[in-house]
């Protein structure tokens, strides 16, 4: 049995019975093999079995509401991918993955997440939905959005510069879905 670098949570697909056999930590609803329980994937790969091998008794898993901080790492027009680092204050040992729909990004339109997170970007949100894999979060809601980030052009710290980011060394001015809390280090 192989431990994978991937931590799953409950309802997360792991593949189908036609590929593996359910081990343990896991359930099958319609030919496909989920997780049952917060834990590591374990992969079988002589005996053909998927399992989930748990976490241990209070390991840190968000959930509807849990407020976390996290790092972009990817952004489309529309979705923007983070990986949290910290749920509810709580530092976790592997980050979760999350995803962020433009929709749910801020209360005002935007015409694409690029113009208001980029990769490498510290970011405050709450987590909306918890069903399904990967969890959905929001930054529309007050004080959340980006609380750190670096300049496009030279990666330094960019500072508040009123309702935009400045770069105190190359002068590049960036637009983000700025947190009130920007700067301060309140995570």
């Amino acid at each position: 049995m192989k431990a994978s670098d991937r931590m799953v949570t409950p309802g997360e697909r792991l593949g189908v019975i036609e590929e593996y056999m359910p081990g343990p930590g896991t359930y099958v609803d319609g030919g496909t093999i989920y997780s049952q329980v917060v834990g590591q994937l374990m992969l079988d790969s002589v005996r053909k079995e998927v399992s989930v091998k748990p976490a241990p008794k209070g390991a840190v898993t968000p959930c509807r509401g849990s407020y976390i901080i996290g790092e972009v790492a990817q952004v489309t027009d529309k979705v923007a991918f983070i990986k949290a680092f910290k749920i509810d204050g709580r530092s976790v040992a592997k980050p979760f993955t999350l995803v962020l729909h433009i929709s749910m990004a801020t209360k005002y339109f935007a015409k694409t997440l690029h113009d208001l997170f980029k990769p490498g970007d510290i970011v405050a949100a709450r987590v909306i939905g918890d069903q399904n894999y990967p969890y959905q979060v929001s930054t529309a809601e007050r004080g959340l959005g980006t609380i750190l980030a670096f300049c496009s052009k030279c990666g330094n710290k960019l500072e508040k510069f009123g309702a935009k980011l400045k770069c105190p060394s190359c002068g590049s001015i960036e637009t983000r879905k700025i947190s009130e809390r920007y700067g301060t280090g309140a995570g």
